[in-house]
């Protein structure tokens, strides 16, 4: 039995823990969901997300603070390639961008952006950071689902693409980004494969909802490696899935058919065709050529300032290349690619050398680079980088108010002599 003192410390630090998962879920899930933009554009908040941003980030710091913090600089330096796109949208405005009405006001949402970024990586920092991860990767991941699951009921319209699910981003490309990178970081922390398989089995329908052909690549390729590294220690269990699964996925598929095709009494031909792309696995028709002329595209303005850039949001505004290296050379030069795949190279060279630590986490970091051109842009991005960091890098700095007093040796008296 331990002393009265020492269960009051340790109920203090089980209640600072506590703390510090729902500040970071208070923060972290509302905007990683993009609920949070879509509250404030229905007029739901009656707060300015402003205002909400700056609170949480607040109590979030002061949470880390209490529960020893040791920062990995890793899993900070990565959020270099992020920041100087906002340093260079701020000071130099090599690129006026307009999207939202001004210059400034795109400048501001770079801003909040980013600093959510770094507390996403800042709530890593503390003691109990597993913990953290796996609580805000969970929530993630099924409020995402949530939302596609809710509009695809007929509750509300939130996608601006007919016949695909969106949930609260609105665009159906983001809720297989955001769950494929949640799964990573929960099959990464939680060692319980049932559990882990529960959950695959509540988001995997949301995912085929939106009809996201990338999303949906990625995703089976996650579990795809998932299934591999598990194989061995539930093989019965995963032959059980595949039984099960096998008939409800062909039943999922006539379900998308009959809803997601249909418009009133009119066919969505695009997303008949892609639906039936995906079901054939034709890949030539799952490639799409538009995106491969937007990828041309971007390849000639790179040629164009291959050095410099043209200056943060060309690559998403002007130029489209939907790759995530070459909208990054198009905004801030080849300074950019550099920091960002050499950061990615480091890691996965690390993650290899320790038997394939953080794996999980490497698959959607490195296959949504050549599907998307705004993933560093999205918290959840960064998050599964930063679990990956704090897995692969042992060195720690450690914050503590004073210094633990070193007691001083007593001084050496020698023996009487006879």
């Amino acid at each position: 039995m331990m002393p009265a003192y020492m269960q009051a410390a340790a109920k203090n630090r089980e209640r600072m823990v506590k703390l510090l998962i729902l500040a970071a879920l208070a923060l972290l899930v509302p905007t990683m969901t993009k609920y949070l933009s879509w509250a404030d554009d229905v007029g739901a908040l009656p707060f300015k997300p402003r205002d909400y941003t700056l609170l949480t980030m607040a109590a979030v710091g002061v949470m880390v603070l209490l529960n020893k913090p040791s920062i990995c600089p890793p899993a900070f330096l990565m959020l270099l390639v992020p920041l100087l796109r906002v340093l260079d949208a701020t000071f130099l405005q090599r690129f006026t961008i307009t999207a939202l009405g001004s210059h400034s006001i795109v400048v501001m949402s770079l801003i909040s952006n980013f600093l959510v970024t770094f507390t996403t990586v800042l709530c890593l920092s503390a003691q109990p950071w597993r913990r953290v991860a796996l609580w805000v990767g969970v929530c993630v991941a099924l409020l995402s689902a949530g939302g596609v699951y809710y509009e695809w009921l007929g509750f509300r319209a939130f996608t601006r693409i007919p016949g695909r699910m969106a949930g609260f981003p609105s665009d159906p490309n983001d809720p297989p980004i955001m769950i494929c990178l949640m799964m990573s970081v929960v099959f990464t922390l939680n060692p319980r494969f049932w559990w882990n398989v529960v959950l695959v089995a509540l988001v995997s329908p949301a995912i085929a909802l939106t009809l996201s052909r990338s999303g949906m690549a990625v995703y089976f390729c996650l579990l795809l490696c998932y299934i591999v590294g598990n194989l061995r220690q539930h093989f019965m269990g995963m032959l059980l899935i595949v039984v099960v699964s096998i008939p409800l996925a062909i039943g999922g598929v006539a379900v998308l058919a009959q809803t997601s095709t249909k418009v009133g009494l009119m066919t969505n031909k695009d997303t008949a065709d892609r639906l039936k792309a995906i079901y054939e696995l034709d890949f030539e028709r799952i490639k799409s050529p538009e995106r491969s002329k937007d990828l041309q595209d971007g390849w000639e303005a790179v040629g164009k300032e291959p050095l410099w850039g043209h200056g943060t949001g060309a690559g998403t505004s002007v130029w489209k290349p939907h790759n995530q290296v070459v909208s990054l050379w198009i905004d801030i030069g080849i300074i950019g690619p550099l920091l960002f795949i050499g950061g990615m190279l480091l890691l996965t060279l690390r993650c290899f050398t320790l038997r394939l630590r953080g794996f999980y986490c490497l698959v959607p970091l490195w296959l949504f680079i050549p599907c998307s051109q705004i993933i560093i842009e999205s918290p959840h991005y960064w998050f599964a980088a930063a679990v990956c960091c704090n897995l692969v890098y042992a060195g720690r700095f450690r914050l503590v108010l004073h210094a633990p007093t070193t007691p001083q040796p007593s001084p050496h008296t020698p023996l009487p002599q006879p």
